[in-house]
Formats: structure tokens, C-alpha cells, sequence
């Protein structure tokens, strides 16, 4: 038995309604919830209809929830980045920076073409200056 976190993803409403006493639901993005629990149980449950009576008994006359989906979180999740990373990568992209490509391109110049002892420079230089001979056109003759 091992306990894991189970995450419960749902549709998030809220009231528009509340405050002229009547329901005015509209959707306002998701909402996560999370149980620790044997994951071994859902095997053996209908967890889509627990989880929706458990999410359900979370709402109220202001919010409510409605069950979309559930994950296992095995492990804890990877740092993607910082917002920094993110801007920088945005603003490279809105400029069509080609650094990425040049940098791979510089690399390749840096590969030792000898594997095994055979040196495969040659071969190299022929799959870098390959042309594609189409089945009509076989002037490569």
C-alpha cells in the first residue's frame, strides 16, 4: 500500500445570480483539488462518481464544482522555468531569433567524425550534401 496524491481537476462556477436571489452560474476556469489516499482503491471504485459527490459537497449558493477529471501524481512536478525564462523565450520567438539554429548549426562543427576508430568525415560530407532524385527526373544518372 502506498499513498499518493491524487489530483481531482474540476469546472469551477460562481453565482452570478446570488445577490438578486436567484442561480446565475457561469463558468470562471478550474479548480484543483487534492487527496492523499492508496491510488490501489480506484482500481476497485468508480472514482469519477466519488469524486464527483466528494466535489460536490464542496460547492454552495455562491460556487460551485463540477468533477472533469482525476491524475495520480506520482512524483513531485519538474520546475518548467522562472517568469523571466518565459519572457525571454516569448521575446525570441515574437522576434524570430534564429540564435537557437546557429547554435545547433556551431555544434555540428564541433562533432568528431571519428567513432571506433573509423573516421566518417567523408560520409558526413555526403549525407550533409545529399539531393533528393525523384522517380521522373533521373538526370543524376
Amino acid at each position: 500500500m502506498s499513498i499518493n496524491k491524487i489530483l481531482v481537476h474540476t469546472q469551477y462556477y460562481e453565482n452570478y445570480g446570488f445577490h438578486e436571489g436567484n442561480f446565475h452560474w457561469k463558468k470562471k476556469g478550474g479548480h484543483t483539488f487534492q487527496i492523499e489516499m492508496d491510488a490501489d482503491l480506484l482500481m476497485y471504485t468508480d472514482p469519477a462518481e466519488v469524486f464527483s459527490k466528494m466535489v460536490e459537497c464542496q460547492s454552495n449558493d455562491l460556487e460551485r464544482f463540477k468533477y472533469i477529471d482525476h491524475e495520480i501524481q506520482f512524483q513531485s512536478p519538474t520546475l518548467l522555468g522562472t517568469q523571466a525564462d518565459y519572457i525571454a523565450v516569448n521575446k525570441s520567438l515574437e522576434e524570430g531569433d534564429p540564435t537557437d539554429i546557429q547554435d545547433f548549426e556551431e555544434g555540428l562543427e564541433d562533432l568528431n567524425p571519428i567513432i571506433g576508430g573509423v573516421d566518417f568525415s567523408d560520409s558526413l560530407d555526403q549525407l550533409n550534401n545529399l539531393t533528393i532524385i525523384s522517380p521522373t527526373n533521373n538526370s543524376n544518372k
